[in-house]
């Protein structure tokens, strides 16, 4: 009795080291195919296939709570769902996706702060600035939010040490935020909002059409610049779509552009 006693404990053990084990392999296998999710043509396609695949991060975090890679991914597809599917039609909805993103992201921060973050930190803030960012932008009404803008530029400018590069240099697109949402007389400045997208837009940026779509809804409205609200919009309609990591990005960021443009007396 004894020894089976002892044997119970470590038969647990050993199961939870199975489902650990079972399940980082089925997150590297996840981690690898994301690719071929962004290189989709078809949004439609997507934004009724993605769920299930968030579902199932959750259900591989819930067996090892700890994995990184998967927290990050995690928060990526949350976020990035809300953005692409979600933010237009129900804001509601994607507001609890942000915080869900935001909150998987800083789980893999594990502690570290903007003072503290290292070069392996970089994802992870980049993804909980981000989620925070957009957040924020649906959520104007919001004191809770707003009060939370002055956290943006620190971490933007904390991630252009670590790596500037990431994710289609879009720090620059969170600095571009940054002062497009910030009211004039607290700082913002639809300017430098300009001068922040602008610089999304080079090198690995320059057929990112998601950042040219921030830029127009963001900074173009701030300023009430109509003439570079139409010309932004227009270049990512009549863009060749270009197979490869960006094309899901750059269609919904066509079908976005139609529908922002339709708004334009609203805006101006």
């Amino acid at each position: 009795m004894k020894k089976l006693l002892l044997l119970l404990p470590l038969a647990a053990l050993a199961g939870c080291s199975l489902n650990r084990t079972a399940a980082r392999v089925t997150a590297g296998v996840v981690d690898k195919g994301l690719p071929a999710v962004f290189s989709q043509s078809d949004p439609q396609y997507v934004r009724e296939a993605l769920p299930a695949n968030l579902q199932l991060m959750e259900i591989l975090l819930a067996s090892d709570p700890g994995n990184k890679a998967m927290l990050v991914n995690a928060s990526q597809g949350f976020c990035g769902y809300a953005f692409m599917f979600l933010e237009d039609e129900t804001p509601e909805r994607a507001s609890v996706f942000y915080l869900k993103g935001q909150a998987y992201a800083e789980r893999a921060l594990d502690g570290a702060t903007v003072e503290t973050a290292r070069k392996k930190d970089a994802h992870p803030l980049f993804w909980h600035t981000f989620c925070k960012a957009l957040y924020m932008n649906i959520n104007r009404d919001n004191p809770e939010a707003i009060a939370e803008i002055p956290t943006l530029e620190p971490a933007a400018l904390k991630l252009l040490e670590l790596d500037p590069g990431y994710y289609y240099n879009a720090a620059e697109d969170i600095l571009g935020a940054y002062h497009a949402i910030r009211p004039r007389m607290l700082g913002g400045s639809p300017e430098k909002a300009a001068e922040h997208f602008e610089l999304a837009l080079k090198g690995a940026g320059a057929n990112f059409h998601l950042s040219r779509y921030l830029y127009a809804k963001m900074a173009a409205v701030a300023a009430q610049d109509g003439e570079l609200f139409d010309r932004l919009l227009n270049e990512i309609i009549s863009a060749e779509p270009v197979e490869g990591e960006t094309r899901l990005a750059n269609e919904v960021a066509r079908i976005k552009a139609k529908k922002l443009l339709e708004k334009k007396d609203e805006l101006f």
